[in-house]
């Protein structure tokens, strides 16, 4: 169990370490909200730029926890194999999700994606469950230009990373969880929800230390 994300970030970082051996050209993108302290953590053990990619989980309005895909601002998602894009209440899904990830672009980065064009680019988040906004975030990256996607996270369960690894070149997890029963928060001493005032605040640390992607 992870004390906070400031621990899962320091660990996950020392995996890093041992696959990427050369850190030209390669950059960081946090999931936001919660995904942003790992990857501040990494970025400044590895001394890697970060910045983000916002990706929002596609839900229907009466099971606004169940997650059916994600997709990004520029209109990149993903479904649940068995969810069928045809129906017209799942088309209004994916393009509300789309909205939402637009204004959270809009909020987080004043609408400027960063530029990753034949980059590595090592999408990070404090854990997956389903996967699904890790793998939207991959496919970003690749439709973006990325030379390689990595993904790399603190805490999954194990049969993520099959599923995972057809979007990403690479998947590094630092702990792999055999568990029909599984959420990311019960692998944190403290799992608090990430406030805006708390992400922005490591975005201005970033910011101070040369260590945010523009």
């Amino acid at each position: 169990m992870f004390r906070d994300r400031e621990e899962a970030g320091k660990l996950l970082a020392e995996e890093i370490k041992k696959v990427i051996k050369d850190k030209k050209d390669t950059v960081i993108l946090a999931i936001p909200r919660g995904g942003v302290p790992v990857a501040y953590w990494i970025s400044k053990m590895l001394n890697i730029p970060f910045s983000m990619v916002v990706a929002k989980k596609i839900t229907f309005p009466h099971e606004p926890e169940a997650a059916v895909g994600a997709a990004t601002p520029d209109g990149t998602y993903m479904l649940a194999d068995y969810i069928s894009e045809s129906s017209y209440q799942v088309r209004e899904a994916i393009d509300k999700a789309i909205e939402e990830a637009k204004e959270k672009l809009s909020k987080y980065l004043r609408g400027k994606e960063p530029d990753i064009k034949d980059k590595t680019v090592i999408i990070v988040d404090d854990g997956i469950a389903t996967g699904y906004t890790a793998m939207v975030a991959g496919k970003y990256a690749k439709n973006k230009g990325a030379k390689k996607a990595i993904l790399a996270v603190p805490v999954c369960p194990s049969d993520s990373i099959g599923r995972t690894s057809k979007v990403f070149d690479q998947v590094i997890c630092y702990h792999k969880v055999d568990s029909l029963f599984f959420a990311v928060g019960a692998y944190y001493q403290d799992f608090h929800q990430v406030s805006d005032e708390e992400l922005s605040d490591y975005l201005k640390k970033a910011e101070e230390e040369g260590l945010l992607y523009k």
